[in-house]
């Protein structure tokens, strides 16, 4: 309860405050210009990075692994987005914190080891693997489609056999 009231009463007032001292000091009208830069760079870094994490994500769904962590860092990369924009210094301060890789991926980690959770990065198909050995070995039985012909033998009455396609 009490972080809901930092985050929606609190920040709010504090970035009010650092905003006019920031006028204060460099002008009204270069503060109001820094929040908007703040707002396009975050945007165009949000695409590039956010991108590239994605499209590491999708190498690895390629590969049969579980992508956890870069599922993670979209999550900080998308959280530093929204941080850069909403208008003020504060949050354009820890926006950029999470969008640094090397700081994103190292808050990451202390959250996982704080908060006990345990991302294990294996290949999705290793049950497949131990069930059937030679699947992974020769996989080019699987897109393919058998033709053939076959002969129906009624063993009953001695009758007839008859060939279908």
């Amino acid at each position: 309860m009490r972080f809901l009231f930092l985050l929606f009463i609190l920040l709010p007032i504090l970035e009010m405050v650092v905003l006019i001292k920031v006028g204060s000091i460099i002008g009204a009208w270069n503060a109001v210009a820094l929040v908007i830069l703040s707002v396009f760079t975050g945007i165009e870094v949000i695409r590039r990075q956010g991108f590239k994490t994605t499209l590491r994500a999708r190498q690895k769904m390629a590969a049969g692994e579980l992508p956890a962590l870069e599922m993670l860092e979209n999550l900080a990369i998308a959280l530093g987005g929204l941080l850069l924009l909403i208008p003020g210094f504060i949050t354009d301060f820890l926006g950029i914190f999470l969008l640094i890789p090397p700081v994103r991926r190292l808050l990451i980690r202390r959250w996982l080891k704080v908060s006990g959770v345990k991302v294990q990065q294996t290949n999705i198909f290793e049950a497949e693997y131990r069930r059937e050995p030679s699947w992974h070995h020769d996989q080019t039985h699987l897109n393919h489609t058998i033709d053939g012909d076959y002969t129906r033998e009624n063993d009953d009455d001695g009758s007839e056999s008859r060939k279908r396609h």
